[in-house]
This record gives C-alpha cells, sequence and structure tokens, in this order.
C-alpha cells in the first residue's frame, strides 16, 4: 500500500510539473506569434461584445445573415469612428504643438529659477530640460508625423481582424450542434455549459466596463470644457480607451491631464490647475478606485489582486492590446477552472473570496467552540491529579 501511494504521488507531482511546463510553453507561443495570436484573440474579443446582439436579434427572428450585416457594419461604423476621431486628435496636437513647446520651456525656465536657489553652483544658465538628455519636442513631432504610416499598419491588422470576426459569426450557429456530435452527450452538455458561462461572464464585464468608461470620458471631458483645458475632446476620448486597463489605466490619462494643465495654466492661472486636479481625481477615486473594482470584484467575482497579476502578464505578452483582453482572458480561466475538478483550487484563488468569508468564519468558530469543549472535558497539562481521597476537599 505504501509503495502504491509513493508511486501515485510520483505520477502526481510529475503531472503537475508537465501541467505547468506546457503552460509557460502555451504563453511562450502567444508572445512569439503575436502577429497571428493577438489578431485571432481581438477578434474574439470583439465577438464576445456584439455576441448579445446577435442573440437579441435572433429572438427577434431576424435572419442569420441579416444578423451578420447589420452587427459587422455597427463595428465597422465604430472602428471607422475612431480613426477620424484619432486623425481630428492627431491633427490638433500637430497644431499646438510648437505652442505648447514655447509653455513648457517657459515653465522649465520658472522652475529653473527657483531650484537654482538650491544649487548655486550651477551657474545661471542652469535648466532642467538641459538635464534631459531627450529630444521630446522632435520626438513628439516625428511620432506625430509618422502616424499615417502607423495607421496603414493598423488598418491591415483591422481587416485580418474583420475577416476572422465575419467566419467567427458564420460559424457561431454551427459551433454549438458540432460539438453535440463530436463529443459524448455528458460532455457536450458540460461543454456548451461552461462557454454559456464564459459568454455570459464577458458580456457582463464588458457591459459594466462600458459603461463606466463612457461615464468616466464624459466626466473628463466636461471636466476640461468647464476649467477651460484645451484638447477636451483628447481627454474624454483617452479615459474612455485607458479607463479599460484596470488602474493602470486611470492613473495614466489622471496624470496625463494633471500635467496639461500645469503647463497651459502656470503661472497665470493656479486655481484652474487645482480644479483639474480636485475634479480628475475625484472622478477616478469614485468610479476607478471604488465603484469599478467593486463591480469587477463581486459582481464578476474577481480578485483585484489577481486582476493587476494578469494586466502585467498579458501586457508582457501582448503589450496594450493585452491589457485590454487580461480581464476578459481571467474570466475564462476562472469559468475553466471552476468546471475541472483538479482545477478548482486555482478558480478559488483567482474568485473575489466573498462567498467564502462567511463560511470560512463559520469554520474557525466551530473550532474554537471543539478546541473549547476539549479543554473543559479535559484536564490541561499544567493540573496536577491526586489519587481519589488524598485531595484536602476529600478529607
Amino acid at each position: 500500500m505504501k509503495d502504491t501511494g509513493a508511486a501515485y504521488q510520483s505520477v502526481r507531482q510529475i503531472r503537475n510539473i508537465l501541467a505547468f511546463a506546457a503552460v509557460i510553453l502555451f504563453l511562450f507561443v502567444l508572445k512569439t506569434a503575436s502577429e497571428v495570436t493577438l489578431p485571432i484573440a481581438l477578434a474574439l474579443f470583439i465577438f464576445a461584445f456584439i455576441n448579445p446582439l446577435m442573440e437579441r436579434l435572433g429572438r427577434l427572428k431576424v435572419p442569420n445573415i441579416i444578423s451578420i450585416v447589420i452587427s459587422l457594419s455597427l463595428v465597422a461604423v465604430i472602428f471607422f469612428g475612431f480613426i477620424y476621431v484619432l486623425i481630428l486628435m492627431v491633427n490638433m496636437l500637430l497644431d499646438r504643438l510648437p505652442y505648447y513647446a514655447e509653455r513648457v520651456r517657459s515653465l522649465d525656465s520658472l522652475l529653473s529659477g527657483y531650484m537654482i536657489q538650491f544649487f548655486p553652483d550651477a551657474g545661471s544658465d542652469f535648466s532642467i530640460l538641459s538635464y534631459i538628455n531627450v529630444d521630446w519636442y522632435g520626438l513628439a513631432t516625428s511620432w506625430l508625423a509618422s502616424f499615417s504610416g502607423k495607421l496603414i499598419s493598423i488598418l491591415s491588422d483591422a481587416m485580418l481582424i474583420f475577416v476572422i470576426l465575419l467566419f467567427l459569426l458564420l460559424e457561431r450557429t454551427t459551433f454549438l450542434p458540432k460539438i453535440a456530435f463530436a463529443f459524448p452527450r455528458d460532455k457536450s452538455q458540460k461543454f456548451a455549459s461552461m462557454l454559456g458561462r464564459i459568454n455570459r461572464q464577458i458580456s457582463k464585464y464588458l457591459l459594466l466596463k462600458a459603461i463606466i468608461s463612457l461615464a468616466t470620458g464624459l466626466l473628463f471631458y466636461l471636466t476640461a470644457v468647464v476649467t477651460g483645458l484645451d484638447f477636451a475632446l483628447v481627454w474624454g476620448i483617452l479615459a474612455v480607451l485607458l479607463n479599460f486597463i484596470p488602474t493602470i489605466g486611470s492613473i495614466i490619462v489622471t496624470a496625463m491631464t494633471i500635467a496639461m494643465s500645469i503647463i497651459q495654466f502656470v503661472p497665470t492661472n493656479w486655481i484652474n490647475v487645482v480644479y483639474v486636479v480636485i475634479l480628475t481625481i475625484s472622478i477616478e477615486m469614485i468610479l476607478g478606485n471604488i465603484i469599478d473594482p467593486r463591480l469587477q470584484g463581486v459582481q464578476l467575482n474577481m480578485s483585484p489582486l489577481m486582476i493587476l497579476i494578469s494586466l502585467s502578464l498579458w501586457g508582457y505578452i501582448w503589450g496594450l492590446p493585452g491589457m485590454f483582453l487580461a480581464v476578459p482572458i481571467m474570466s475564462i480561466i476562472q469559468i475553466v477552472c471552476a468546471l475541472v475538478p483538479s482545477l478548482k483550487p486555482v478558480a478559488v484563488l483567482l474568485s473575489s473570496g466573498k462567498s467564502y468569508i462567511r463560511e470560512y468564519r463559520n469554520q474557525e468558530s466551530q473550532k474554537r467552540r471543539g478546541r473549547k469543549g476539549q479543554e473543559e472535558s479535559a484536564p490541561s497539562k499544567g493540573d496536577i491529579i491526586l489519587p481519589e481521597g488524598t485531595n484536602r476537599r476529600d478529607g
């Protein structure tokens, strides 16, 4: 029996090592073949986004081909609208870049004049920008000027994603029937149930995130309009897009907006800088750091810490698009692990843990009551047991 148990443990350890190696190899393939794997992942993400619309059109008895045309048209309108706004933003930045370059130099002169009091040996030509060995103006100009080349690359990738999405939509009605005939009945039903849960979970995430992102973008836009901050549309669009990157995206757009207010308003209008700081931080604290993590952690039952870890991992593998896909991928992994008995501990670790708190407290209270009952029924180690009749009370 001991030999059998030891052999079982050895096999189990080898299986775990091989599974871990397979996961590492799979992630390595995703990173090295990102030119192929990333468009597929983005197409699946868009498919999950428009799948509720397809289901709604199906319940309304709309023919499948018409539903596909409507869905693809909606995706195309959103994409080309985004491209138009992006081009508009780049042109606005190019037109105002010389003015803001002069504003940065003025701000540098102001700060350098203040800092020279602490560095008297620096000389009268002391400048903070001179210590930064980066031609930031040249880099910004060249990046904005080369946007047309980047736009061609974006359009080619979008075309590939669009083609993959088209075939996904065409295969949508035949996927579940093929699974039903390809696998035994119990396995096919389990797999179909898993796909349904994934669909509901991702749709829930996208709906919550889209609502919060649109609200954040609208509030950032109104903040810029009220305070007179330039490029109000830019900050609104950036807030919508970067809000899909949990925590980090909110920090980036808030820091960029505050930095822009400093460049524009200092030193003549400090009060507007204060308004921008208070309003943007309040928006992110309420929507980005309170409501959004709570909805993700409770409604989607995912740990905020694990969300940040997933964000770092997929950002390393696929860059910025990987950060957008981090939470949906984590949700899929959680659902799959919950349905596989040997992987259920992983699903528990990925969850928010709210549902386990009461059960854990009940177990701990039962353990304490059990220990207390044992201590009352059995003498402690410090007690001295005297023979019957030798206690003083027995006399």
